[in-house]
């Protein structure tokens, strides 16, 4: 599968980190989508399932966990990088135990990083 046709589901709130995250993930080929909540992510993965999920967990009205949640109810089986300011062990810990590929603090990324986490996971 060539890296165009691979589809990466941006969940993030802040605008502008949203955008920022998608002009690195389309500079480099990628299919983006990206919603500001976990209602719209599930709606997505649903209808269009992407390769990846860049997922923020605090999110309005319903957090990153339902999305979680919702793909391990569908036993969707797609690599899920978690984005978050949450850096706590037990955060941490809840996302393992949902099978996440990795979890980046978002405080401690830039754009020149965020590329190699998530072409590890789209190989």
């Amino acid at each position: 599968m060539k890296k165009s046709q691979r589809h990466v589901l941006i969940v993030e709130d802040n605008a502008f980190l949203a955008k920022a995250m998608r002009k690195v993930l389309s500079a480099n080929g990628l299919r983006v989508s990206a919603v500001e909540s976990a209602q719209e992510a599930i709606k997505i993965i649903d209808v269009d399932t992407p390769h990846l999920l860049l997922l923020d967990l605090l999110l309005p009205h319903i957090d990153g966990f339902a999305v979680l949640e919702h793909r391990k109810e569908k036993k969707q089986s797609f690599a899920v990088i978690i984005c978050s300011n949450l850096s706590d062990k037990a955060t941490k810990d809840k996302c393992k135990a949902f099978g996440i590929s990795a979890f980046v603090v978002k405080s401690d990324m830039d754009d020149e990083e965020l590329w190699p986490v998530v072409e590890k996971y789209l190989k």
